[in-house]
Order: structure tokens, then sequence, then C-alpha cells
């Protein structure tokens, strides 16, 4: 099938976002049909260290909570297993600032609405930056490392089928040049974390494009969003995405997602 991908226009002038006060923000979008692959029967086996993702399946005791306390205890304390797991590092941390909850437009409940446009969400300075940050407000440190990798879960916790949903990109696929810094405000900005640099993306015809339909709520999407090890590496291009198979009908999407800062000897 085929899906709308808005993509970011150049612009001359410094790109910035911010989510506080959206007069401040001047991120241009086109919005192009791109071939959507299904992720579940692709020819080729997915790969953290290939296309940057993986679908994995785990039962999670509180990811249908609304309850945020519970989620930063218990849902960090669950994927920081799985993570630890899946990719053997030897210390992971989550960053607590990297959990939200997100409801589609179409949803009664309130919170934060779909990212509808692709993005990579480090640059090598803001990922460094970041570990710097997680440390320090985890008062966490760490033994010397060969490597660090940062990780996004992303998990539906509507049932399926999604009215939309999350796609990637394979990071093969894309040119760093076709990558744009921009500058993301979240907060007062004299607080540590509230500011950082991201990417946005340019279209690009070879990208290649794929989603997991019908997702449930025991399993999640890992994805690479940087590896010390390969910082070029475009892991990965990613938004929210209308389901193209979906009914009209179908359930609004709420998730959760969050990210971790994974050590490795």
């Amino acid at each position: 099938p085929a899906g709308t991908i808005h993509y970011t226009r150049p612009l001359a002038e410094r790109l910035h976002v911010d989510v506080r006060d959206f007069s401040r923000t001047n991120l241009q979008f086109e919005a192009h049909q791109v071939p959507l692959s299904d992720a579940r029967h692709g020819a080729e086996p997915l790969s953290l260290d290939r296309q940057g993702f993986v679908l994995v399946r785990h039962v999670s005791a509180v990811a249908a909570s609304r309850d945020m306390e519970v989620l930063q205890r218990d849902y960090h304390a669950e994927m920081t297993l799985l993570i630890r797991e899946l990719t053997g590092a030897r210390d992971v941390l989550a960053q607590r600032t990297g959990l939200l909850l997100r409801f589609g437009e179409r949803s009664a409940e309130q919170g934060v609405k779909p990212a509808r446009f692709a993005h990579l969400d480090y640059t090598t300075a803001s990922a460094n930056r970041f570990v710097e940050l997680v440390t320090g407000w985890e008062r966490f440190s760490p033994a010397p490392y060969r490597r660090f990798a940062i990780f996004q879960t992303w998990r539906a916790t509507s049932v399926p089928p999604q009215d939309n949903t999350l796609a990637l990109c394979d990071g093969r696929s894309v040119r760093s040049d076709e990558t744009l810094e921009f500058d993301v405000t979240i907060g007062p900005e004299e607080v540590p974390g509230n500011t950082f640099v991201a990417r946005v993306c340019r279209y690009g015809a070879a990208h290649r494009w794929h989603y997991f339909p019908n997702l449930t709520s025991d399993e999640v999407v890992v994805f690479k969003a940087f590896d010390s090890v390969a910082p070029d590496a475009l892991n990965v291009l990613h938004t929210a995405v209308d389901d193209p198979l979906a009914p009209r009908d179908a359930v609004p999407r709420s998730s959760v997602e969050a990210r971790f800062v994974a050590f490795f000897d």
C-alpha cells in the first residue's frame, strides 16, 4: 500500500520547533505518497544493525496505564531489561524525558499528538549531550565503555487495527545530505534537556518505508536512534502515518514510547 509521508521543505533560515509556542515554529512540509512495506513479511530479516529496527514480542504489566508515575517506575524497568536482553548492553538507563503517551487526532483522550513529519531525534552532538544529562539525572557513573547507543521503543496500547501508526525508514536508503538540523524547544529553556537539536529530512525517491500493521499491546517496535560506532548512520527516520488499510472506523491510536541509553564493553 501507499502512505502519506510529510517531508521538510528547506528554508534559508535555521529551522526551529517550539512545542510551547507554535508561532515560533518555522518548519514547512510537503506531502509525498510513498510505498509502505509490511515489515512483518519482508524478504530480509529485520536487524538493529541493518534496517535499524525490529519487532519484539513482550508482555507488559503496565503499558496500558495512564499513570506517569507508574510508567516511569515500572514500564521503564520492563523496557530497560528488554533492551539489555535484546542488545547485550552492559548498562541501560532510561531517558526520563523520553517517556511519552500519544493519542491520535480522533481520540477523545488528551495528550501528545502524533509527530507527522519524517525526523531523526538525535545528532552526534545532541546524543552525546543526552548521555551526559541522563547519567547526571540518574547519578550514574558508567565504567569505561567502548560504545554507547540510544534505542527507542514504541508500543501501541489501542486495539488493532490502528488508524495511524509508526512508519520507519531503512537507514541504508537515506543520504546524509537529505537531512537538515533543527532546534527543538519543549519547555523552559533554562531547564537542561528542554532544548536540543534533531534532524528532519527532505524527500528522497530511494527511501524505503516500512510499518507493522495491526500491532497488539504485546508487541514492541525497537529502533536505534544513534550508535557511537556508526555516528553517520541514518538510524532511524520515522514518523506517524495513517494506515492505508485500516477501516475508517478503526479505534483511534494510542501508544507509549520511551528512550534508553545503552553502554557496551
